[in-house]
């Protein structure tokens, strides 16, 4: 049976997302500085070389087709301007992303650091126009794995194409 899902766009904030990462905005006291600028840290950690990324996300429809995981890497995504984008998470703990875990959030402005094995969407939504782009931050084991060997089963990723699943989960950015 298909389980048909409506997704709401929830505002992107440190209290709501915290379960599936962190914000990478200024808040609280900062961790470093001097006069003219201030610094704050962020955790980041991979088991590999980092891997600095630029990805462009193309319009599509609303439909989340296929979600992931990474278990070695906090990977991090920041939008590079363009517009507002749209990503989907499941919480790291589940096994398996369901439509009662899926929840959406608006990538604007805000990058964010995903705790490791939280589950997201591969694909951001651009909200309007062709093409959102984003800054990645991951790590040279995982994109190997998933670009350089596609047809060998991941070990470093878990995937789950929930059409397959026969979830079927659409993004409402009505509101």
């Amino acid at each position: 049976m298909i389980e048909n899902i409506t997704l709401t766009v929830e505002p992107l904030t440190a209290e709501t997302f915290a379960p599936y990462g962190r914000l990478l905005a200024p808040e609280g006291p900062r961790d470093a500085g001097r006069e003219g600028y201030d610094i704050w840290i962020k955790p980041f950690g991979a088991e590999s070389q980092a891997r600095l990324q630029i990805v462009r996300y193309h319009a599509r429809p609303f439909l989340v087709r296929v979600m992931e995981r990474h278990l070695h890497v906090t990977e991090t995504r920041m939008p590079l301007g363009g517009p507002a984008a749209i990503l989907v998470v499941a919480p790291p703990e589940a096994d398996r992303p369901t439509g009662a875990n899926l929840r959406a959030f608006r990538l604007e402005r805000t990058g964010i650091l995903l705790h490791r094995g939280t589950w997201h969407s591969i694909d951001a939504y651009p909200e309007s126009g062709p093409h959102a782009d984003f800054l990645f931050l991951s790590e040279e084991a995982t994109v190997s794995e998933l670009f350089d060997t596609p047809d060998l089963p991941p070990q470093r990723t878990e995937v789950v194409n929930l059409i397959k699943r026969d979830i079927h989960a659409v993004i409402d950015v009505s509101r």
